[in-house]
């Protein structure tokens, strides 16, 4: 006759045996139950993924489309806003390829261009009162003079002759050194005296225009940007003439910014270009010339 302790450990193995193979069924359902939903969210997700590639293309087709618009449509924007005038492109060191990308546009314009670029080395050594001498030459639109810039290696000088310049761009980036500072507000303030058109033009990529470390000391008034363009104390010398901007423009040398440098030397006036310009282009555009205009002055 069986034992009581026999029966014990008996009844007991059987508990043990149905707990072991309950784990297991579980462990086998759930594991089937977890490859069907990874299955389920793996099909999601390639649905997704093919999804955000279709948007993806769809959007680079489109953007392509719209650059290829706006390459065929500048010069039809361009087109006379400038014809009969000599415009000067006046480079602080920094500008970079925005310098010839801004010729180029003024060129396509109607514009006859002399291209003036400021060297580093000049800027580092430049001494009391040499940079607003050398704005002084620039700004007389004498060929003598700007091409003496160039024979004492203060900048390269490209300038037909014959060319008298009755509008500037000064281009310039956003780490320009002081003695770059106060060339461009000495431009500003003889370019006005002058009676010659003098627009602001900053050099930036679209990637980083809204995060660009844009100037705006108070002492560097004339590189402040904003609406009061123009309206910035005079530095130097005596009752020295306040620097007068008509226009700023940010994103030199990107197309948007191109244009709005034509507008602008066009006789637009404002911010435009990039952010942080508050708007691409002016509203009210000058209308482009129609025919042979008159000589630069």
């Amino acid at each position: 006759m069986m034992s009581l302790r026999y029966h014990v450990v008996s009844l007991a193995a059987v508990i043990v045996a149905l707990g072991i193979g309950i784990l297991i069924g579980a462990s086998v359902v759930g594991d089937r139950g977890m490859m069907k939903q990874q299955e389920l969210l793996i099909s999601r997700l390639d649905a997704d993924f093919e999804r955000l590639v279709s948007d993806r293309d769809q959007l680079l087709a489109e953007a392509e489309m719209l650059h290829r618009f706006a390459r065929e449509a500048t010069p039809h924007l361009l087109a006379g806003r400038l014809r009969g005038r000599a415009v000067a492109v006046v480079a602080l060191p920094g500008a970079g390829d925005a310098t010839g990308a801004i010729a180029q546009a003024c060129e396509a314009a109607g514009a006859q261009v002399a291209l003036v670029e400021f060297t580093q080395d000049a800027l580092a050594r430049a001494g009391p009162g040499e940079a607003e001498a050398w704005a002084g030459a620039v700004s007389s639109s004498d060929l003598a003079r700007v091409r003496s810039l160039s024979a004492m290696g203060v900048a390269k000088v490209k300038m037909a002759e014959g060319t008298k310049y009755s509008s500037m761009v000064v281009a310039a980036a956003p780490t320009v050194s002081e003695a770059g500072i106060r060339i461009a507000q000495a431009l500003a303030r003889e370019s006005d005296r002058r009676g010659i058109r003098a627009v602001l033009g900053w050099t930036c990529a679209v990637s980083n225009s809204w995060n660009a470390d844009w100037p705006t000391n108070a002492s560097f008034g004339a590189f402040s940007p904003g609406p009061a363009v123009g309206q910035v104390q005079g530095q130097g010398q005596g009752q020295a003439q306040a620097p007068h901007w008509p226009a700023q423009v940010y994103g030199i040398g990107r197309l948007p910014g191109n244009i709005a440098v034509v507008l602008a030397l066009a006789g637009a006036e404002g911010v435009f270009g990039l952010p942080p310009a508050p708007v691409f282009l002016p509203e009210n555009a000058a209308p482009a010339k129609q025919g042979a205009g008159q000589g630069s002055g």
